[in-house]
């Protein structure tokens, strides 16, 4: 029994010692989409960075042309596949970057989502590409 209005006490204690803990998970889920309109106001800057990107890998990538052009027919074949992959999954990352322009706030962490897994794809095709030649 003392057992019992000891844990009744220590419940009654909390309860009244931090009265706003009730709130604390809406607290939470409003920090939450706080940060998510904040992610979203700032699209327009992932955007444009990641656009940035995709200008820097171009550059990249007509690096890595000029010195296939020197290389066996072997890594040339294997380049060439590479870069039609490459091809590819720059035009997903295209669509993916429509899709930022025009996504809308409910859509922003997915559309994000699908946009970083394109960029992920087309940095991985570029550094297989550059393997190549070291």
């Amino acid at each position: 029994m003392a057992l019992a209005r000891r844990a009744i006490l220590i419940v009654l204690l909390v309860a009244f010692t931090f009265p706003g803990c009730s709130g604390t998970w809406s607290g939470v889920k409003q920090d939450t989409q706080a940060a998510k309109d904040y992610t979203y106001e700032k699209k327009d800057e992932y955007r444009s960075r990641l656009e940035y990107q995709l200008l820097e890998l171009d550059a990249k990538t007509e690096e890595l042309k000029g010195k296939a052009a020197n290389a066996s027919e072997s890594v040339k074949r294997e380049f060439d596949k590479d870069m039609s992959e490459l091809s590819r999954q720059k035009a997903v990352l295209n669509q993916k970057l429509e899709s930022v322009k025009s996504s809308s706030a409910a859509a922003w962490e997915d559309t994000k989502a699908g946009a970083e897994s394109a960029w992920d794809s087309v940095k991985r095709t570029y550094e297989r590409a550059k393997a190549r030649f070291q």
